[in-house]
């Protein structure tokens, strides 16, 4: 049964795809009838200014309001914040190395560089969303921040095509809860 946010995405769709049929219909009727290129090129190339500035316009106010939501300046840790985890992580074809476990609420510093082709790391939460990401590059290690707010299992899966086993670089991630008055500098084990 559909319901809520899809019916009404399924409402504008059936009209927005009747909308295009009849502008299709009426392009369709309106080149049966003979016209000369010189008494419609004007309003064609009216219409396509039209058109470029409307579109131009949208872009730009899309981008305008949209640039403030870019993560990178905000990607950081913040000035006189506890020192983060340092976690390397190490891509190859087809598996991750690095710790299994990691602590919820700590600002963790991944750092994450590939042995062999361009990897990508990225970090879903246990509901199948992507929290964040990062390329892993051979001889290069890029940073990436990351604050696990729920203790659970997440996945780290690949997100470049690296090789036929591509489908299968996955690693499952536990992320369990911090003892509030005790010390989380280390990882379990270590």
């Amino acid at each position: 049964m559909i319901a809520g946010k899809q019916l009404i995405i399924l409402v504008l769709d059936i009209a927005l795809s009747a909308i295009v049929i009849v502008a299709f219909a009426w392009v369709v009727a309106s080149t049966r009838r003979p016209t000369a290129q010189s008494a419609v090129q004007s309003g064609g190339y009216r219409l396509r200014r039209s058109w470029g500035w409307f579109y131009g316009v949208l872009l730009a106010g899309a981008f305008t309001a949209t640039i403030w939501s870019i993560p990178y300046a905000w990607a950081q840790p913040a000035q006189g914040s506890s020192d983060p985890l340092v976690v390397h992580v190490v891509a190859h074809q087809f598996s991750f190395t690095m710790p299994q476990r990691l602590p919820a609420d700590r600002l963790i510093k991944f750092v994450v560089t590939s042995s062999d082709v361009n990897h990508g790391f990225g970090i879903y939460d246990p509901q199948g969303r992507l929290l964040g990401q990062v390329q892993a590059m051979p001889d290069y290690s890029n940073v990436f921040y990351f604050t696990f707010r729920q203790p659970g299992t997440y996945t780290i899966r690949c997100m470049e095509l690296c090789g036929v086993g591509h489908s299968d670089m996955f690693q499952k991630l536990a992320i369990y809860p911090t003892q509030t008055g005790s010390s989380a500098a280390s990882l379990p084990g270590e």
